[in-house]
């Protein structure tokens, strides 16, 4: 079942016909905008950024194993931010090492990221991040890894990424991670340019089974680069739609009754999207919130596929594919003012405490949040799967309404 995708380029015989008109100076003009051309079509300098980001997973993902393997017997590597979400000391330390490779502005536009631990001891042992210290052993494993991350980092160039954006989750789906179901989580770096995601690597750093392969994938569609690793699903699946492991939402179950679908749980955005690809689920769609640093990654990855990964929003409303805007900075560019604030993506929990709670707004969400929920497909070609989904969407949402939470 495992299924290799290799690397698609571009021909080049598209811009090798002669020509020859009679005016010499258009025969010159038009010679250097087909040079032009060529030049851009050979410039695949996001894929480069994808190879050296598919090494720097790999490189990772021995660490990331080893902390996860301790985590039951050691929960000190771990803990809970202030909304009770999971945190661990690998989360912190794989961001570090990510923005080492793709550091900004020295090299690069912008970087978000989902940590924002301030107390962290990378430069001699003991390791440390927020109160949590890596034993001897781990503390050996991280700084392999971190040589090899060093290396790969020379690699980058210094000049050809001051327009594009990085946006990373360094463990998608810590809650499974702290759970035992890390084959579900998923190393996720992905990169923009005018505020919308142009590449990106999902890479799930855990194993199915123990000594299993490492699935991943990278892609950028304008360069017509994908490569990975999959796990391809044994024959057709039934038609599903992607959630989470948890509970649900009345309209995610509304619309699961409406479709005749049946619910796939899974942890991770990253991971819905590989899923997705791996033939195992249909759709995935979600009126609960996640974040630019989940999504970005992912929508760049399914979008070099073939697929989607947009704002639930625009679907119910008009039937339209509207990517979210990425950019860093302290203002959300995606309001929805049929959202609800939760302590996951308001700005100030005292805000929570006001009757009757607020509408999103500017000032009280935060900048990063999907408050516009997720429509994922595998191929946006499918026009009788989708036209079929976005009926049964805009069909229920008028009874039973997305949270957009």
């Amino acid at each position: 079942r495992e299924h290799t995708i290799t690397t698609i380029t571009h021909p080049m015989g598209a811009f090798l016909a002669p020509c020859n008109p009679a005016d010499s100076n258009a025969s010159r003009k038009t010679k250097e905008t087909m040079a032009e051309k060529k030049a851009k079509l050979n410039d695949q300098h996001l894929t480069e950024l994808l190879k050296i980001s598919e090494k720097a997973c790999f490189a990772m993902s021995g660490f990331v194993q080893d902390v996860y393997k301790r985590l039951n017997e050691d929960r000190k590597l771990m803990k809970n931010k202030a909304d009770n979400s999971f945190f661990t000391i690998a989360d912190a330390l794989v961001q570090v090492m990510v923005r080492i490779m793709f550091p900004a502005p020295s090299k690069f536009l912008e970087f978000c990221g989902e940590e924002s631990s301030n107390n962290i001891n990378i430069d001699r042992a003991p390791y440390s991040v927020d109160g949590m210290t890596l034993p001897e052993d781990l503390g050996k494993s991280f700084e392999k890894c971190l040589t090899e991350i060093r290396e790969l980092a020379k690699q980058v160039d210094a000049t050809k990424y001051k327009d594009i954006g990085v946006f990373v989750d360094p463990i998608d789906g810590t809650k499974e991670f702290c759970t035992g179901l890390g084959h579900q989580t998923s190393i996720c770096i992905g990169f923009t340019k005018n505020m919308l995601p142009v590449a990106g690597i999902v890479f799930r750093p855990i194993p199915l089974e123990e000594g299993g392969k490492l699935t991943y994938m990278a892609g950028c569609a304008s360069e017509g680069y994908k490569n990975g690793v999959l796990d391809m699903a044994d024959g057709k699946a039934q038609e599903s739609i992607l959630t989470s492991n948890g509970s649900i939402t009345k309209f995610t179950e509304a619309l699961l009754k409406e479709l005749d679908f049946v619910r796939y749980k899974a942890g991770g955005c990253g991971n819905k999207m590989l899923l997705l690809l791996e033939g195992k689920g249909t759709m995935y769609i979600q009126d609960r919130g996640v974040s630019r640093w989940d999504t970005c990654a992912a929508q760049a990855v399914i979008e070099a596929c073939g697929g989607i990964l947009c704002k639930l929003t625009t679907v119910e409303d008009a039937g339209k594919y509207e990517s979210y805007n990425y950019k860093v900075g302290t203002k959300n560019l995606d309001l929805n003012s049929r959202a609800m604030l939760t302590k996951f993506n308001v700005l100030d929990k005292e805000i929570l405490k006001q009757d009757p709670v607020p509408s999103v707004s500017a000032d009280n969400v935060q900048p990063y949040s999907n408050v516009c929920g997720i429509f994922g497909a595998k191929d946006k070609d499918n026009k009788e799967l989708l036209n079929k989904v976005v009926a049964a969407i805009q069909k229920v949402s008028k009874a039973v309404p997305p949270q957009y939470s």
